[in-house]
């Protein structure tokens, strides 16, 4: 399994939570209310924006934790975090099971113009009719960002009509060329896992729902039939920009800089927190926002549809807090308060049934959506079997065999499946 850069920062970061752990470190302001969030640099930023705007009735302190967000569920101490934003919405319910989270009040779901989210978001954050969660943030993860002049340039046609097949293709076709036509951030884990749900979700929507469920079963034939794909995409030669050691080492921002700024790779799968990324490199390389475009994730075949899954970050309190974080979950839910980060940096879709905001162009129609019925990141629902040391190393190590190894595809599958269905049993 690659370590990411994130990992070994977050792992800083969350130093300070083991330190108070210890009953005599006092670390921070005593006074703050904590709040631990998984964001970094551009995104982190941008939350700072919306905390100076919201009116917070408490001081806050923020604790960045990166790809360790985790261990605020169980950290201890007088600097032990009031407020969790949890980057994974299906662990709400469980955490609340084992006793980690108070619960919230009712009223932050709904007022008088009715529901405050949608009901999808009510299945994951309520264990019985108690809510342990509220959405602060949402994430559309069925998108590709591409080069709109570099497309053009390469005679590729129009994305939004392509299938699984013809990007496969272009990937063909690229392959040893200047510009591939995908770029890859491969040392961030939940990339491998984005691009494994939506190719399983375009193959069977069935399949898919089934193994967010209670019992679940990796041999079977869309599983199959999606790793194959995978193998079809980072088995080719020199189709990767980098190639497939470099990606292992890439992040996800790195990924699409490589697109739309160092101008390696054509396009990137990226969900649509990548917008203030995207923002960045077109600045850094002097071009406007007609060059880069988004459009869904494709389609399976002919007939068939998109695949539409849904992330999220949700505002948790855990067991030692107290009205004073109550009240700072109350304001950053409020319908108004996300939209400095909306209307400033972009790359944050607002889940509030009635936040009314400015979207960019690139992630109105994601934001259009989010009130129909998509389907929830599968890793965040799986517990343990979705995590670092489950489909992410599963998805890594098959990426290293059939990509960078050159690997037989079949077997690197059969591997794969295999190594699933063990960690299923081990875990369960």
């Amino acid at each position: 399994m690659v370590t990411t850069r994130r990992a070994v920062l977050g792992a800083l970061a969350g130093l300070p939570l083991l330190a108070a752990c210890a009953p005599d470190v006092l670390l921070g302001d005593r006074g703050a209310v904590r709040i631990a969030v998984s964001w970094s640099g551009l995104e982190l930023a941008a939350f700072r924006s919306v905390l100076d705007a919201a009116g917070s009735p408490e001081p806050v302190e923020v604790v960045p934790l990166g790809d360790e967000i985790g261990t605020a569920l169980t950290a201890r101490g007088r600097s032990a975090p009031d407020i969790v934003m949890l980057p994974q919405a299906g662990q709400v319910r469980a955490s609340a099971a084992a006793g980690r989270l108070r619960e919230l009040p009712g009223h932050l779901w709904s007022d008088p113009r009715g529901p405050r989210y949608a009901e999808y978001w009510r299945q994951l954050c309520h264990l019985g009719d108690r809510p342990y969660g509220v959405p602060f943030k949402a994430s559309a993860k069925s998108l590709v960002w591409y080069d709109r002049e570099a497309i053009d340039a390469a005679g590729l046609g129009d994305p939004v009509t392509w299938t699984v097949r013809d990007w496969l293709d272009g990937v063909r076709e690229l392959a040893g060329a200047p510009r591939r036509l995908l770029a890859l951030g491969a040392a961030d884990g939940w990339v491998l896992t984005d691009l494994f749900e939506n190719l399983l979700l375009a193959e069977s929507p069935a399949v898919y729902r089934d193994l967010g469920g209670g019992t679940r079963d990796w041999d079977v034939p869309a599983v199959r039939t999606t790793f194959a794909r995978l193998g079809g995409f980072w088995g080719i030669r020199s189709g990767l920009a980098g190639g497939v050691g470099t990606t292992l080492t890439r992040q996800f921002a790195d990924a699409v800089r490589d697109v739309f700024e160092h101008r390696r790779a054509l396009a990137v799968a990226a969900p649509d927190f990548a917008e203030p990324v995207v923002r960045d490199a077109l600045r850094r390389s002097g071009r406007g926002a007609d060059s880069a475009a988004v459009v869904p994730f494709p389609i399976a075949a002919p007939g068939g549809a998109n695949p539409r899954i849904v992330g999220g970050d949700v505002m948790v309190l855990t067991r030692s807090a107290g009205p004073r974080a109550e009240a700072v979950v109350a304001a950053l839910a409020a319908d108004r308060a996300p939209l400095p980060w909306i209307e400033g940096s972009g790359g944050f879709l607002g889940p509030h049934l009635h936040t009314r905001a400015h979207y960019s162009r690139w992630s109105a129609t994601a934001a259009e959506s989010l009130s129909e019925r998509p389907e929830f990141d599968l890793s965040d629902r799986i517990g343990a079997v979705g995590g670092r040391d489950g489909l992410w190393r599963v998805l890594t190590d098959f990426l290293i065999t059939a990509g960078d190894r050159g690997g037989d595809v079949a077997t690197a599958t059969a591997t794969a499946v295999a190594t699933l269905g063990r960690f299923e049993r081990g875990w369960r």
